[in-house]
């Protein structure tokens, strides 16, 4: 588990960039793991969109350009508006609560300027929302697209970080009230708003900041 995610961190990090290599050898070496441990870690990886298996050329990190970002959006404009929609229906309160102790989460977490952890709680917020839902079938095929959506939700946490939780205090809010009507205009509207600087940023080549790894967290 602490390989599969020391890779995901540096895939959504942009530190292993799109089409490179994964070699089990090398990364077993630097993680200081068996190399079966590797092995399982990128089945996991490949499982969540974020790796592919190539013919000859092994194990590298998935694709991640203009169209991939294009089409990633057109789904979650159309199922994660599904999912608040209905969250805003069928929310009990315990829903309630555990939406809001994830938001004041991601309001400390950018507070102290833990980007990762910020962009994984307002992440987490979107998953929450599926659960929500209580349509097992759209929860499911949300979290089958979590690899990818936590690539693209890292590069636009970084192009409008202050204004994430806002929309998310927004969306909850209307959840509260039972306006499935609102809270999906809003949910479309928090969306869209970070379409056009994540591909901006895909464009530029630009990738997010990355954290410090001079010393392993493996080690």
């Amino acid at each position: 588990d602490l390989v599969c995610e020391e890779l995901r961190n540096r895939i959504i990090d942009g530190e292993l960039p799109p089409g490179g290599r994964l070699v089990e050898r090398d990364l077993a070496e630097e993680l200081d793991v068996s190399r079966i441990v590797i092995r399982e870690a990128i089945q996991q990886l490949v499982a969540e969109n974020l790796v592919v298996l190539v013919a000859r050329r092994g194990a590298q990190v998935a694709s991640m350009d203009e169209q991939d970002v294009v089409d990633l959006f057109e789904v979650r404009l159309n199922l994660e508006v599904l999912a608040v929609r209905c969250a805003a229906e069928r929310r009990t309160d315990d829903d309630l609560a555990r939406l809001q102790r994830l938001i004041d989460a991601a309001r400390r977490a950018t507070a102290d300027g833990d980007i990762r952890a910020a962009s994984d709680l307002n992440l987490e917020f979107h998953f929450a929302l599926a659960d929500v839902s209580r349509n097992q079938v759209l929860a499911s095929i949300l979290q089958s697209l979590a690899g990818p959506v936590r690539r693209v939700f890292r590069i636009a946490q970084d192009t409008r970080p202050q204004y994430l939780i806002s929309d998310h205090i927004e969306i909850l809010d209307a959840i509260r009230t039972g306006d499935a009507e609102r809270a999906g205009r809003l949910a479309y509207d928090h969306i869209e708003a970070t379409r056009e600087p994540a591909l901006a940023r895909i464009r530029s080549g630009s990738a997010p900041a990355t954290t410090d790894r001079r010393t392993s967290p493996l080690r």
